[in-house]
């Protein structure tokens, strides 16, 4: 049972941070398009930029959380599921600041990497998780 949680949770992690690797892709390539132009003399985020940053975030912690809760059904209990599914999202925020110097490093093409990655270990980590029998 420790096994499925500890996948579950490294599940739920990934998934986040492959998530906010995306997020992370699709400010820069507004940044770049016209619907970040800010006025003259402004810094900062633009209008455009800040409601995809602010969703984007807690929809990938929010699916975090969720991929935790959903691959910890045979634990039974429904508070520890939420409380390690909470973990989770907020584990993939914290591991999730990778991104920045991927990003500083490597570019778009980096972040993309990362993501890819994630979903990678994502895909493996659930096949994994799907043929693993539940004894309690």
């Amino acid at each position: 049972m420790i096994g499925r949680i500890i996948g579950a949770m490294a599940f739920g992690v990934s998934l986040g941070t492959g998530l906010l690797a995306v997020v992370t892709w699709g400010i820069r390539a507004l940044q770049g398009s016209s619907l970040a132009i800010a006025a003259p003399g402004t810094r900062g985020l633009t209008p455009g930029l800040l409601p995809v940053l602010l969703i984007g975030t807690l929809a990938a912690l929010v699916a975090a959380g969720i991929a935790t809760w959903v691959l910890l059904e045979p634990l039974g209990n429904p508070w520890r599921r939420a409380m390690l599914g909470i973990i989770s999202g907020c584990a993939a925020f914290a591991v999730a600041l990778i991104t920045w110097p991927v990003e500083r490093a490597f570019g778009r093409p980096g972040l993309l990497t990362l993501a890819a990655s994630c979903a990678l270990f994502c895909g493996l980590l659930g096949w994994r998780l799907s043929r693993e029998r539940v004894t309690a």
